[in-house]
């Protein structure tokens, strides 16, 4: 999967990392989820499951981390460097596409997307799908939007 930014000659491609693959530098990390705490509980999250790497050239500017089981794939963070030369919108727009295509190849029906963030609603937004409200009912969760996928 790759493509080229708009006006941009920067490649994007996208690498998927499992769980026994060396993580991404804390360097990367603060910068895809600037302004955001990196509490070692969420480190531990992003660097030991299955994620989804987002490049421009060689600069990692997207990551999406996940958990998989037999009925879903998980996302339980996504970060997006705003200020690489590919632009927010397709570097979020290329992580749902390779998460979906993740769902098809592992026979996963159902794609929870946890984290809740603007961008990525624009997407989803852009795709037809929205934020269950379901999930908006029980105090003290996340919101999530899920998306059935068929192959």
């Amino acid at each position: 999967m790759s493509g080229v930014a708009a006006g941009v000659g920067a490649p994007m491609h996208y690498r998927v990392l499992g769980p026994d693959t060396a993580g991404v530098s804390v360097a990367d990390l603060r910068r895809l989820f600037r302004g955001q705490r990196l509490t070692p509980a969420r480190r531990s999250r992003l660097e030991h499951g299955g994620r989804i790497l987002a490049l421009c050239g060689r600069r990692v500017v997207g990551l999406a981390a996940y958990d998989r089981s037999d009925r879903e794939l998980r996302v339980e963070e996504v970060g997006i460097d705003a200020t690489s030369a590919c632009a927010p919108a397709q570097i979020a727009d290329g992580l749902l596409d390779a998460l979906e295509l993740g769902c098809v190849a592992g026979s996963v029906r159902r794609l929870v997307l946890l984290p809740q963030t603007a961008l990525m609603d624009d997407v989803l937004h852009r795709r037809g799908t929205r934020r269950s409200p379901r999930s908006r009912q029980a105090p003290g969760t996340r919101s999530a939007s899920s998306r059935s996928v068929s192959g």
